[in-house]
């Protein structure tokens, strides 16, 4: 087993959550299974992974003031690609490699 993976996904489901200490979740779908980002009011909880029938859930904590960043990179880029860390467990979403002044929307 390789100590990373790095795979792409289409699609994310969000929920808002209240009276929690998370803010908010996001559910992310890839071929090695299901990762979900807990946006987190107190201090972070280190990242995890159980797998189960073949497939894994990476449990992924962040700072609740990231949200933001992350609907904003999911609703406006793509690819996007879902990266985890086996040994460090540090889990991360990228963007492809993209061209400098690409611009977003720009009329000709």
């Amino acid at each position: 087993m390789e100590d990373f993976i790095i795979e792409e996904f289409t699609s994310y489901k969000v929920f808002l959550l209240s009276g929690l200490d998370d803010v908010a979740t996001i559910h992310i779908q890839i071929p090695s299974g299901t990762a979900v980002f807990r946006f987190m009011k107190s201090d972070r909880i280190t990242n995890s992974v159980e797998s189960k029938n073949g497939k894994n859930l990476y449990k992924v904590h962040a700072s609740a003031h990231q949200y933001p960043h992350f609907i904003d990179l999911m609703r406006n880029e793509g690819p996007l690609f879902f990266f985890y860390d086996f040994k460090e467990n540090v889990s991360y979403i990228t963007t492809s490699q993209e061209p400098v002044g690409e611009g977003e929307g720009l009329m000709a």
